[in-house]
């Protein structure tokens, strides 16, 4: 369940070195004497002898070029570089706090009452406003509204960089096709694309032996599970409840509204550094903006986001006929495995606790279509056999 947000810590002004370079005893320059005998293209060499064609008039001046192989060119490219003066300059905080602001509180004034800044402003309000209306959609299974401007191809290749950095990272702990700890996840894998109606992707599936407890889907069907969270999921129903929430960021496709989300927030951003450009918030508008865009917008979209991934989760596990009362059972084992206490509001995912109560409240439901799915007689078929083999054959164990 990686995390999707990432807490910016606030700029801090703190002393820092300016370094510049300045060439040391550079020669002044001086324009050259020009005698007051020769004409005015004098600088020019003419040529010795030279004798004027048809297309030439008699009194014409031939222009010779420098060679490259001049003595005076090859002096002046074989100079050697002058050693370099060095200036190291104190950050002042204090210069900054009493700097002159970009614009005064006249101009300011003026810019915002001037007639062509209100049409500039109703203009861009429209055009923002019917952008956004013609971007929104509805969110498969949750059928929740939303923005997005993203198109599949545009968030794969944003995902690409973060793919192979992962690949890097993980260069020598991939597990072989061959591990028993992979067929378990290709197992369970095989079973829930089909019922999460992603069937067309390319899927690419990476077991990753680490102590980490995580697992994540990157746009385009890149699957990475690491092998510390397989005692969490302890049973196949238990993996299925994991891997059925990373697909359901997928099927959401959560990746392009977190970047879509950017494309509403960049104008908010430049509105407050506006403002302290302008001296209005004494150069904390942007600090106290990105703090408020934090926690007051991304952070609780991102819950939403986690949570719409739970529901779509645990609908993907219950239609590909694995038990959804394993998911609240991993999250109770997360909770006693990964207990912390930060505030949910300070968080990018819902408590552990909240998400067990949301599934709780989603079980009836997610056993309703579990058994539109067919799934009671095949499972029925499979308690069957395993008590005519004596009970000794099992279902959902981990290797």
């Amino acid at each position: 369940m990686i995390q999707r947000f990432l807490f910016r810590a606030p700029f801090r002004a703190s002393p820092r070195i300016t370094t510049l370079a300045i060439p040391q005893h550079s020669a002044p320059w001086r324009p050259a004497s020009i005698s007051h005998n020769l004409p005015s293209i004098a600088p020019f060499h003419t040529s010795s002898g030279a004798r004027p064609t048809p297309r030439t008039p008699p009194n014409a001046i031939h222009i010779r070029t420098p060679s490259l192989q001049s003595p005076r060119l090859e002096s002046s490219f074989r100079r050697p570089r002058r050693p370099q003066k060095i200036i190291h300059t104190r950050f002042d905080p204090e210069h900054v706090r009493h700097a002159k602001p970009l614009l005064t509180g006249e101009q300011l004034a003026y810019v915002i009452t001037h007639g062509w800044t209100k049409v500039v402003v109703v203009v861009g309000g429209v055009g923002s406003v019917i952008f956004y209306v013609w971007n929104l959609e509805e969110v498969p299974v949750s059928g929740r509204r939303r923005f997005n401007c993203y198109s599949e191809s545009s968030v794969e290749a944003q995902g690409k960089m973060m793919y192979e950095k992962v690949m890097r990272d993980a260069r020598g702990s991939i597990l072989p096709d061959y591990d028993p700890r992979v067929k378990k996840v290709q197992r369970v894998m095989e079973r829930l694309i089909p019922a999460s109606g992603m069937e067309d992707t390319r899927w690419e599936l990476h077991v990753i032996h680490s102590a980490e407890m995580n697992a994540f889907v990157m746009p385009g069907g890149k699957v990475f599970v690491y092998s510390g969270i397989l005692p969490i999921a302890k049973t196949d129903d238990g993996l299925a409840a994991i891997l059925g929430h990373e697909i359901a960021h997928n099927v959401a496709r959560h990746q392009a509204e977190q970047l879509s989300s950017l494309v509403i927030l960049a104008p908010l951003r430049w509105a407050f550094i506006f403002l302290d450009s302008a001296g209005v918030t004494a150069g904390f508008g942007r600090l106290l903006g990105d703090l408020a865009l934090q926690f007051g917008l991304m952070m609780p979209a991102s819950r939403k986001q986690e949570s719409e991934a739970d529901y779509i989760g645990l609908m993907i596990m219950a239609k590909a006929c694995y038990d959804p009362k394993a998911a609240v059972k991993v999250w109770q084992r997360m909770e006693a495995a990964n207990k912390s206490d930060i505030p949910q509001w300070l968080s990018t995912h819902p408590s552990n606790n909240t998400r067990i109560e949301q599934m709780a409240k989603w079980l009836p439901k997610a056993e309703a279509a579990r058994d539109e799915s067919g799934c009671a007689v095949t499972m029925g078929y499979a308690k069957d056999f395993q008590e005519t083999m004596g009970g000794w054959v099992s279902f959902g164990k981990m290797i």
